[in-house]
């Protein structure tokens, strides 16, 4: 019985595809209304034709068996255009309900196949030819009132019965014909509706997937320059720690010749000019060894960075019996190369003019270095609570001064000169020692 179902809803399945919308709709309905005319007609037809025998309406008999050979022929070939198709049921329909009315009269079965005549003018084409087949069907009464003057007729039926009989057969006609029609019709359209909204929905996903497509490939394409980009970062990365390595390699080269030429040196001032110096490229060769071993190159933590030059300052300069003591405050800063740079310098030349002038004849005592971030400003201070250091501001340029062959010293030379580099503010003390302050921007 599947097997036979499925055969027949194969069948009756129009050859349109379900995403046609109204139309697939509509020839499914007519389709529907052919087989089921088919099998109702096929069982009504044997009783129909004994019965209209016996009584000598042959009539009957022929107009029966033409619409039932209609209905096969427009059932089994399925290659007749819809419109031409639902014309000849409905004209098949109309014909067979007037032949009835006419030749066998009001009790013949005629009035009955008239009356779903509009209903399927309404369903297959529209409002407008439903109301067209009312219109039809009050001439099909019309004519079976004025034609058994004309004719004779096995039957008789006064005009003014049969007008009140055809008067309430449009009425109920109407009264189903017309809501029914309505209802199809909007069913009709919301079907339209229905179809428009699937279309306008394969455009879009059709859109979105070639949107997608397009997002991938530029997704893709995105990251293989970002994959280059990566490889380029990668290599300048290791080109810059092999600078920074090599300039650090070749500053211990020059510090250790400095110190292999100061072991040859019979005279004490050569002795500490030389030693000032190689302080100086450490100072520098430290930045390049810091900024080698982390892994950002724009700027250096200057915390970690003094720490280890401090310790490098006491190695070098710490003098015996432990009698001058180095402390540390430093805020985490991370400042540029540029400015690293000149700041190291500056720590090296005021830690060792502390240590060579503040504390004289094995005077005990402590230097201080302080790195404080304050206002947006780098507040950097070396102190020591040494014998002070009279006339500070002359010694570094802030009044005038005629002593200019103490004005010569190379260490305050260059600290003016990187202050000036760095564009920073002094703020001297000599008070309890004396007290270096530069204020500098970020």
């Amino acid at each position: 019985m599947d097997r036979i179902f499925k055969s027949i809803q194969g069948y009756l399945t129009p050859k349109a595809p379900v995403s046609s919308g109204l139309s697939f709709w509509r020839e499914l309905i007519l389709t529907s209304i052919l087989f089921t005319m088919t099998i109702l007609g096929t069982v009504v037809y044997f009783p129909s034709v004994y019965l209209a025998w016996t009584e000598g309406k042959t009539e009957v008999l022929w107009v029966d068996s033409c619409a039932l050979g209609l209905v096969y022929f427009l059932l089994l070939v399925k290659r007749i255009n819809f419109s031409i198709k639902a014309t000849m049921v409905l004209t098949m329909n109309y014909c067979l309900g007037l032949s009835l009315l006419i030749f066998v009269g009001p009790e013949g079965g005629g009035l009955l196949w008239l009356f779903p005549f509009p209903v399927l003018a309404g369903v297959l084409f529209g409002l407008t030819p439903s109301l067209l087949g009312l219109l039809a069907n009050m001439i099909a009464v019309f004519i079976a009132s004025r034609v058994q003057f004309y004719m004779s007729l096995p039957w008789y039926m006064a005009p003014e019965r049969l007008y009140v009989v055809g008067l309430n057969f449009l009425i109920a006609n109407t009264i189903v014909c017309v809501p029914l029609t309505i209802l199809m019709r909007g069913l009709q359209e919301s079907v339209q509706r229905r179809h428009e909204y699937l279309t306008n929905l394969r455009v879009r996903k059709a859109h979105i997937y070639r949107s997608k497509r397009t997002l991938e490939k530029e997704i893709a394409a995105r990251i293989e320059i970002e994959r280059t980009l990566e490889e380029n970062l990668r290599e300048k990365e290791v080109l810059l720690h092999e600078i920074h390595h090599r300039v650090k390699n070749n500053l211990q080269i020059v510090s250790g010749m400095l110190n292999l030429q100061n072991m040859y040196s019979t005279e004490s001032a050569t002795s500490e000019i030389l030693s000032k110096a190689q302080n100086r490229i450490t100072a520098m060769a430290m930045i390049h060894d810091h900024l080698y071993k982390q892994d950002k190159f724009a700027n250096v933590d200057m915390k970690t960075y003094l720490d280890s030059l401090l310790r490098h300052l006491v190695t070098s300069y710490f003098p015996s019996g432990n009698r001058i003591g180095f402390e540390a405050d430093m805020d985490p800063v991370r400042l540029s190369m540029e400015k690293a740079i000149p700041c190291g310098l500056i720590v090296t030349e005021l830690i060792s003019n502390s240590l060579k002038h503040a504390f004289p004849s094995e005077a005990k005592g402590n230097i201080f270095v302080q790195l404080k971030v304050k206002d947006n400003k780098i507040h950097l201070t070396v102190r020591d609570d040494g014998v002070g250091m009279p006339g500070i501001q002359e010694w570094f340029g802030q009044v005038s001064s005629k002593k200019n062959d103490q004005d010569s010293s190379l260490g305050l030379m260059i600290i003016r000169s990187l202050c000036n580099q760095l564009k920073a503010e002094l703020d001297l003390k000599n008070v309890g020692g004396t007290s270096v302050c530069l204020i500098f921007k970020t």
